[in-house]
């Protein structure tokens, strides 16, 4: 080769070397979310100087990485590059990895997530089309229309309410969410009133000989045990069972809602059978159906548990993690504020399910 040839050889070679590590910087943190116990989170970064996909910028999109880091120990875990940065939208969590259908290279994890808290997290509500509504000998049918509005008819098929965003039943009467994204509130017969309906039950019956529940953790050398026992009114078991165990490692204290580390009720004071634990600079949330969620912090005093990550908050087992403000409920909505993908405030209602309803 001349040397001509040799000179102009290593100039394109080093372009393309310089091409390619300047391609692989990309800048700015976008669409954080969490992974479903809260030990990891994701976020994305545009490329700085190439973006092969530029028409698409205009909806806020370009190439990028997507990174995982991790939560419980404040460093980088991993990254892939990606086409469009809101594909991180349709990536997917296994119990050892962050994956996505062809879109980018999957990323290990270095723990592993409960299959149950993936199975709670990927499992949705069947979409209903039309349900029904009792009260007070009353029934009432609600379903949705073409434009995600829900009516409401009586026994006879006559609209009584129509075009609205939410409904759900409260003591003594019902609590709607107007089209305008306002709360209304509609006594037994759909008649709207000036405020709540009283929610004060004037008689409830209980039963005598009911199902009892003895919860306990046991503290050994390297684990926490739980364990329960389940008896009757008229007779007390003591035949506890070892429903699960916890690694002592970083857990700095652990009780249950009642702040102690014994818990008993029965069918008639129902109670959470959850367990909060302790760590050095954030906080757990056990149960039995999910294992254990890690949050910064938790307010035990609220109702539902309110909780934090990464400054946002919601309720546990109840709403995501995802508000900047989140008021207490009123019945079954609680209004909250928020930031959508481009960093605008949106506000609204969420329900008792998760869902929101936007102004």
């Amino acid at each position: 080769m001349k040397f001509k040839h040799k000179i102009i050889f290593a100039i394109f070679t080093c372009i393309v070397i310089v091409s390619y590590l300047f391609s692989t910087i990309t800048e700015g943190e976008y669409y954080r979310l969490y992974s479903p116990d809260g030990q990891y989170s994701v976020y994305a970064s545009r490329d700085k100087y190439f973006n092969f996909i530029a028409p698409f910028e205009k909806f806020s999109d370009a190439g990028g990485r997507i990174h995982v880091y991790d939560e419980l120990e404040n460093k980088p875990i991993g990254s892939s590059s990606i086409d469009m940065i809101s594909n991180i939208n349709e990536l997917f969590w296994s119990e050892e990895e962050l994956y996505s259908k062809g879109s980018m290279n999957s990323i290990q994890l270095p723990r592993k997530i409960s299959s149950k808290i993936i199975n709670k997290y990927d499992s949705s509500l069947p979409n209903k089309h039309s349900w029904n509504l009792f009260i007070q000998g009353k029934k009432y049918k609600v379903y949705e229309t073409s434009n995600n509005r829900l009516n409401v008819s009586d026994e006879n098929e006559k609209i009584l309410l129509e075009d609205i965003a939410y409904i759900s039943q409260i003591t003594n009467g019902f609590q709607v969410l107007t089209k305008n994204t306002e709360i209304k509130y509609y006594d037994p017969n759909l008649n709207k009133l000036k405020k709540a309906p009283d929610s004060k039950i004037i008689h409830q019956e209980e039963c005598g000989n009911v199902t009892t529940y003895n919860l306990k953790i046991e503290e050994k050398d390297k684990f926490y045990i739980i364990k329960k026992a389940i008896g009757f009114t008229n007779y007390s078991s003591e035949n506890y069972i070892v429903i699960d165990s916890l690694n002592k490692e970083k857990i700095k204290d652990t009780y249950f809602l009642n702040k102690k580390r014994e818990l008993a009720y029965d069918e008639n004071s129902q109670q959470e059978e959850i367990i909060f634990l302790n760590f050095d600079s954030y906080t757990g949330v056990w149960s039995e159906k999910y294992g254990i969620e890690y949050f910064d912090s938790i307010d035990l005093e609220s109702d539902p548990i309110k909780v934090m990550r990464d400054n946002l908050m919601g309720y546990y087992n109840t709403t995501p993690t995802t508000f900047l403000k989140l008021d207490p409920f009123e019945f079954n909505l609680a209004k909250f504020e928020k930031d959508d993908a481009n960093g605008e405030k949106k506000y609204g209602y969420v329900d008792r399910n998760g869902r929101c309803f936007y102004k």
